[in-house]
């Protein structure tokens, strides 16, 4: 009988501690947990349906390399005609990048159509489009509403450069974007922008990425002897005066300003070397810029490359050429610049805009004999514009010039900073209403740090001072602790 009732006890006690088990703090808040777990894991899992049935997709790298540009974006929702964008591909050799960035313009707009051809099954396929010699993995953009097209060869989406020490060519970005948006602005325009490059006075020749450029915006670029014309061409839409190093004739002179005068658009480089060019500089003068004599050192040590006070990294203005500098942060590189000023015009009707510039602690030097990069008695102080926008209207005509003070601005040796970028701001600003898209291309190495002077300095103390000073200081006050003790 006892031993019936301590079982009893026993049992009624193993159940009142299991249900106190359950009722108390531990099992209450453990099955808080347990809950909250539950439900976390039901809405990843229904998320994750959603977003693959819907395939939606996130661009994590570092320069949106599978999302495309405001830029494009608005050109494709403005098309009218019918495009097809044809893949010249194998099945299952298809390059990744390139199917799935060309996938984004046919999911954007049901303009765009995506159609993958094979070239070996059908190799007189291209040969209905264009006359080029089609390879595979290459892409030809076809307006079927006016028959044009163009072809794109995959290989010159790939931005290659030779590596010397491998001898091997790597590549340094992709430019999948640029190609095909320049395409479908090609075959949806029919009157697309010229630009006239003046020769006949010394002007430095223009390079291989500054040609690519201009083809990327689908701009045709023909030379103009001026010596030997009578007038600029009706079909010139951007006249290029690139760092003359001879004088212009009175006649010459008188032609080009009657054509800015009529409406035209301008770009002009300088060269400093470049002196008694009388009748050149009355061009500029009479829409209110001067150049000044000498070589600029910039006596800021944040505006110029280390070591290099004459290699200037002027400041940005705020103006429509300089958007796409100013919103990627790109610096901009000017090497052996003049300056240049605006003069006090009595025509209401000019507006002279900066659109780079040096700080007050600039100064020049005249000539090249110079010993030292220091300032001297006798150089010219600054501050000083590098760059100028002239915009003059008058009877509803309006003329635009802009002026770079550098004759280095857009060869091969800016290419690589923000001066690409300022070509294509300045090619828009004077092409107007038929301004030109120009997707830059996007990089896929890690990005080179340029530092200024100070930046240099800054750095470098740190590194050499403050944190071994730091590192120190810590061990002596762990030191003097454990001593205490």
């Amino acid at each position: 009988m006892k031993d019936s009732m301590k079982n009893n006890k026993e049992k009624k006690s193993l159940l009142q501690t299991v249900k106190a088990s359950f009722s108390g703090r531990k099992f209450r808040s453990g099955a808080y947990v347990t809950l909250i777990s539950t439900i976390v894991v039901v809405i990843v899992l229904v998320v994750n349906m959603l977003v693959t049935k819907m395939n939606i997709q996130f661009d994590l790298s570092t320069q949106n390399m599978y999302t495309l540009s405001k830029d494009t974006k608005g050109m494709i929702k403005d098309l009218k005609d019918d495009i097809t964008i044809y893949y010249m591909i194998q099945p299952g050799n298809e390059t990744a990048v390139y199917q799935e960035i060309a996938d984004k313009y046919d999911t954007l707009s049901d303009k765009i159509t995506l159609e993958s051809k094979d070239p070996v099954l059908y190799p007189t396929f291209a040969a209905k489009f264009v006359d080029d010699e089609v390879a595979e993995n290459s892409f030809i953009v076809v307006n079927n509403t006016n028959g044009r097209a163009k072809y794109i060869d995959g290989n010159e989406m790939l931005v290659q450069e030779l590596n010397y020490e491998t001898y091997q060519n790597e590549t340094k970005g992709i430019d999948v974007e640029g190609k095909l948006t320049s395409a479908i602005q090609y075959v949806t325009t029919t009157d697309l922008p010229v630009m006239y490059v003046v020769e006949g006075h010394g002007e430095a020749a223009i390079g291989d990425a500054f040609n690519a450029s201009m083809d990327k915006m689908n701009i045709t670029v023909q030379t103009l002897k001026t010596m030997s014309q009578s007038s600029i061409p009706e079909d010139c839409d951007i006249l290029y005066i690139n760092s003359p190093e001879t004088d212009f004739s009175a006649e010459e002179t008188a032609m080009v300003k009657d054509y800015l005068k009529a409406g035209g658009k301008a770009m002009v480089t300088l060269d400093y070397q470049a002196e008694g060019l009388d009748n050149f500089k009355s061009i500029l003068d009479y829409y209110g810029i001067e150049m000044e004599n000498g070589i600029v050192m910039e006596g800021d040590a944040n505006m110029h490359l280390t070591n290099n006070p004459h290699f200037l990294v002027p400041s940005i203005s705020n103006h429509e050429i300089t958007t796409q500098v100013e919103s990627n942060k790109i610096p901009v590189i000017m090497p052996i610049s003049s300056g240049l000023q605006i003069s006090d015009t009595k025509r209401s009707s000019l507006k002279v805009d900066p659109i780079l510039s040096t700080s007050d602690k600039a100064y020049a030097k005249e000539g090249t004999s110079f010993t030292t990069y220091e300032k001297e008695n006798g150089d010219i102080d600054g501050p000083f514009y590098l760059g100028l926008a002239a915009t003059d209207t008058y009877n509803d005509i309006t003329t635009n010039l802009v002026v770079y003070s550098t004759e280095a601005m857009f060869d091969e040796s800016t290419s690589t900073y923000g001066n690409a970028a300022i070509l294509s701001g300045t090619i828009r600003f004077l092409s107007g209403d038929a301004a030109p898209l120009s997707i830059p291309t996007k990089s896929v190495v890690p990005e080179m740090i340029q530092l200024t002077q100070q930046q240099a300095i800054f750095w470098g103390a740190m590194v050499v001072i403050i944190i071994p000073v730091l590192i120190l200081f810590a061990g002596v006050m762990v030191s003097l602790r454990r001593r205490k003790r």
